[in-house]
């Protein structure tokens, strides 16, 4: 039997102790370091237990992020430099921008748009995507999943080695180790003929500079100081020769007179 609401009873007391727990959580979240994004527009940081749904950095800011996480993206703008060297980030965007990726940071996509520039020398990403007009300078790091280009890709170390068929991503696998001796595998991403027209062929955008391995510099460096000690000893030589040549010209221009 239905119950009867008795005169002055409110009716509205569910919807409010509703309100009241969901009060709670946001309170409970906030305590616990959660915002919903975070907007920089003259330098900051990011650090260990700071935690963001999504930043942007706008004008010329410069960003250091040492630690925290950013749970579903990091775009930055205009002339603004973020500096990446830990902490987590779901997705980083680049858009006229410049951003240097090292440490131990992790994050799982990258793109790099317009005329971004990236420098990375360490760190981890799944995916990194290098737009029209963007540029990507690789000194180390791990890209686990893929690199896609229709853009220059700078890499710098040396043993590289190229396989067409390698690789999950039809763009061929490339090898080699960074200058501190650490292997590397990077599998590229091709499309020919996608839906949209056109092909993406990321291994015909990357530029690789083979930089000696550490072994090499020192042989090559023990040689030029050989050489310099060598040249050092001939040149000694020469010049004995030549003053003792003077000196008997001279006496025996003494004689001749």
């Amino acid at each position: 039997m239905r119950r009867l609401r008795k005169s002055g009873e409110s009716g509205c007391m569910p919807k409010v102790r509703v309100f009241l727990v969901c009060l709670a959580c946001l309170l409970v979240s906030t305590n616990v370091g959660w915002s919903v994004s975070k907007f920089f527009y003259e330098d900051g940081t990011i650090q260990e237990g700071e935690i963001y749904s999504y930043v942007g950095v706008y004008d010329d800011a410069t960003v250091d992020m040492t630690g925290g996480e950013v749970t579903w993206g990091l775009t930055a703008y205009d002339t603004s430099t973020v500096n990446i060297s830990g902490g987590f980030v779901q997705a980083l965007g680049g858009d006229s921008t410049k951003i240097n990726i090292s440490g131990t940071m992790e994050g799982d996509t990258f793109r790099i748009i317009r005329s971004s520039s990236v420098n990375m020398s360490g760190g981890t990403f799944d995916i990194m995507e290098v737009g029209t007009l963007g540029g990507a300078y690789l000194y180390n790091g791990v890209i686990s999943d893929y690199l896609l280009a229709v853009s220059t890709v700078d890499i710098y170390g040396y043993g590289f080695q190229y396989n067409p068929l390698a690789g999950d991503y039809r763009g061929g696998q490339l090898t080699g180790f960074w200058m501190d001796d650490t292997p590397f595998s990077i599998d590229l991403y091709a499309v020919y003929n996608p839906p949209y027209g056109g092909t993406i062929d990321t291994w015909s955008h990357i530029s690789l500079h083979e930089i000696p391995e550490p072994c090499t510099l020192a042989l090559l460096a023990f040689g030029a100081i050989i050489r310099l000690r060598m040249g050092k000893k001939q040149w000694g030589s020469v010049r004995q020769r030549r003053h003792k040549s003077e000196y008997f010209v001279k006496i025996g221009g003494c004689f001749m007179v």
